[in-house]
């Protein structure tokens, strides 16, 4: 069975490197989001989880916010490899990043 391709983040360079694409730079909160993600890939991240490493109070922070910030790091994603990036919504529970991951520092 052949294994899936490996998404890379490169914490010091703040990038995402999709398999067979070049290196996506990211901006400071798609980087903390994107690290929060991958760093548990294959399970479920809070919505408080993500909220807490954007350094912001969860009872405070508007929600739509945190939408609005996935759907901006999807489609930067798609537009840079016109694939859209294995990240699953779990409706009111958080989000999944679904694909194997390395994280280099």
């Amino acid at each position: 069975m052949p294994s899936q391709p490996t998404w890379l983040l490169e914490r010091g360079l703040r990038s995402l490197t999709p398999p067979g694409h070049g290196a996506i730079a990211l901006s400071q909160q798609d980087f903390l989001v994107l690290n929060a993600l991958m760093s548990r890939a294959g399970n479920t991240v809070s919505r408080r989880d993500i909220v807490a490493v954007l350094d912001e109070d969860f009872l405070e922070y508007d929600q739509r916010r945190l939408d609005t910030q996935m759907r901006r790091l999807r489609n930067k994603i798609e537009d840079a490899t016109g694939m859209p990036p294995p990240i699953n919504t779990l409706r009111n529970a958080g989000y999944c990043f679904f694909a194997p991951v390395t994280i280099r520092d």
